[in-house]
């Protein structure tokens, strides 16, 4: 993997025009979805995926209270 992987964006394999927003892990590769078409197919594509990722997702980041930092 290289930093071009991760800053390249991924398109939807459905609709190359919409950025994806779930990459599916299957056995024989991956598939890509725009929010659309993974809601379109998630019931097939539940029976086949080991895998689902919801790319471009921020993570929360835990508040860190003022007395646990000081002790």
């Amino acid at each position: 993997m290289t930093s071009d992987d991760i800053t390249k964006p991924v398109y939807c394999d459905r609709c190359p025009t919409s950025r994806a927003a779930y990459l599916v892990k299957i056995l024989n590769g991956e598939l890509a979805f725009c929010n659309h078409h993974y809601r379109k197919h998630k019931e097939a594509l539940d029976k086949l995926a080991y895998d689902v990722i919801e790319l471009n997702r921020k993570e929360e980041t835990p508040l860190i209270e003022k007395e646990e930092i000081n002790g």
